[in-house]
């Protein structure tokens, strides 16, 4: 494992991740704010926005962080689950439709949600949907969502040691 390191982005890093996001979800960033990559291995990286660590790139992907979603930054639909699901999402499991408590927002399969949890409404995950927010709320069995960036995650723990959470 290599130790996480942060640096300024070039412009055209920039350009295509502005490109990206806003295509994505909708977003609009400031190309002049000021741009910082925490990168925490060879394929994920925190985009550090202004100060914020708004966005995690794993691989070729780029999602909102947990963070962004819960200062109200960028808006997902959103998961509800229920407070025995918690330990284990904290830990990186998938989100099994038994413990959803309720849907809020549409979505197919495929999209990006937040997932939080039932008593206190905080952001637990970032996870892609695999089934339709129709789906989610009327299926009992079954994994409903894949498990991309979760509290105690290494953008978790590399955000923290530098002081953002």
């Amino acid at each position: 494992m290599s130790k996480p390191y942060r640096y300024r982005l070039n412009v055209r890093s920039i350009k295509s991740v502005v490109k990206e996001v806003e295509q994505r979800f909708g977003v609009r960033l400031s190309r002049k704010a000021s741009w910082e990559a925490l990168r925490v291995d060879k394929d994920r990286e925190v985009y550090i926005i202004d100060g914020v660590p708004m966005l995690v790139r794993v691989g070729d992907d780029i999602y909102p962080s947990i963070l962004c979603v819960e200062r109200g930054l960028v808006s997902l639909p959103k998961v509800v689950v229920d407070m025995g699901a918690v330990p284990h999402i904290a830990n990186g499991a998938d989100v099994m439709l038994p413990g959803v408590v309720k849907v809020e927002g549409v979505f197919e399969e495929g999209d990006i949600v937040a997932v939080v949890d039932e008593r206190h409404g905080r952001t637990l995950a970032i996870a892609r949907s695999l089934v339709s927010s129709e789906e989610a709320s009327t299926l009992e069995r079954g994994r409903g969502f894949k498990n991309i960036h979760h509290v105690g995650d290494r953008f978790w723990r590399a955000m923290k040691n530098y002081g953002f959470v």
